[in-house]
């Protein structure tokens, strides 16, 4: 049954009312407001009926002051004023749903609580709606924008070895040029490809977030995953690999292996050749932290906003966001976190918070 409170300093008003609405309502009753106000902060009520004549504080000023505890709840005043228009101004100050005057008719009570009742479950409903609809319309909003930089991004970055294909195709009939333009061919269909596997990989990832975690040797993980970062990047840059070999964390291997693929990718083409990749790791505040150091072209944390151009969009930059971004999406759908952090023999330090 919907829960009520009635509050009234006479036994018998109480015992009355109880009576009368005990089958309709989940009735708690009490004889004083400053009883009333200690039930308001425990427990919900769909409505309030306050008596105006009390010894600690009128009916107005309690249903007053229970509006800032339970502003839902429906506030009805019982009175036996006979000034009408006192009653109407006290009601509007204390925003009070309706008023009934003692000696109140059973029936014609009966039929007030029902309605106020309903217009308190009508109106927590429109809350709902509304929330929900708030919720949805601004879920849109995020999708929308994310879709348009998505699409912004996607649009460059395949247009650009498209046109250089296009460009080099034609020359490929002047003998002098042949050399050139098939070099700038494969380098723009390689580009083309490593475009077109990251969109691939990245709506792959977002489409399934429920994670196959398993006990991973993370060491093992890390040095498999820069071999093969190494291996595709073909640029002579070394793995100082610190990681204890006992380090073992609940992980999505394939997901966070892909993951740490395409950041030593990025790594790899930002170092300077001949440099070293240094990963260490350690505990803070009991979650494992991952320290990945290097020299070379600096790192903005903003290259890790999903579909961010992480500059002024005009400018072409190196790693747009997709790479990077796909690796944060997986670190965070562990529960962990990247930052940009500084370090004392490395100009670019990495760390990944994995909880």
């Amino acid at each position: 049954m919907d829960p009520i409170l009635i509050v009234d300093d006479e036994k018998d008003n109480l015992d009355a009312l109880r009576r009368l609405l005990r089958s309709q309502y989940d009735i708690t009753a009490v004889a004083s407001p400053i009883d009333a106000l200690k039930e308001v902060v425990t427990r919900k009520f769909h409505l309030i009926i306050s008596d105006q004549r009390m010894p600690e504080m009128t009916g107005v000023e309690l249903l007053e002051k229970v509006k800032g505890v339970q502003p839902d709840a429906v506030r009805i005043l019982l009175t036996g004023y006979t000034d009408v228009d006192s009653v109407i101004g006290a009601v509007n100050r204390g925003q009070i749903y309706r008023y009934i005057a003692k000696p109140w008719d059973p029936e014609d009570l009966k039929i007030t609580l029902r309605q106020a009742n309903e217009a308190y479950k009508m109106r927590r409903e429109i809350e709902a709606k509304n929330g929900e609809l708030s919720a949805a319309l601004k879920e849109l909003e995020t999708l929308d924008s994310a879709k348009a930089r998505f699409l912004s991004l996607v649009s460059h970055e395949l247009n650009t070895p498209l046109t250089i294909l296009s460009s080099y195709v034609p020359l490929l009939r002047e003998k002098n040029d042949r050399e050139k333009a098939i070099s700038a061919i494969e380098a723009a269909s390689q580009r083309l490809s490593e475009v077109v596997k990251d969109v691939v990989d990245f709506v792959k990832i977002e489409s399934k977030p429920k994670l196959d975690l398993i006990q991973t040797p993370v060491a093992n993980l890390i040095e498999e995953a820069f071999g093969r970062a190494l291996k595709f990047a073909a640029k002579p840059v070394s793995l100082d690999n610190r990681i204890d070999s006992g380090l073992r964390l609940p992980l999505d291997n394939g997901r966070m292996a892909l993951g740490f693929e395409k950041f030593f990718l990025d790594s790899i083409g930002r170092a300077p050749a001949g440099s070293v990749i240094r990963v260490t790791s350690g505990l803070r505040e009991g979650h494992t932290v991952i320290q990945i150091e290097r020299q070379g072209e600096p790192l903005s944390q903003k290259a890790f906003e999903p579909l961010e151009f992480g500059g002024d969009p005009l400018k072409h930059r190196k790693s747009v966001g997709l790479s990077l971004a796909l690796f944060r999406s997986i670190i965070e759908a562990h529960g962990g976190s990247i930052a940009i952090t500084q370090s004392t023999d490395y100009p670019v330090c990495v760390e990944i918070t994995l909880k």
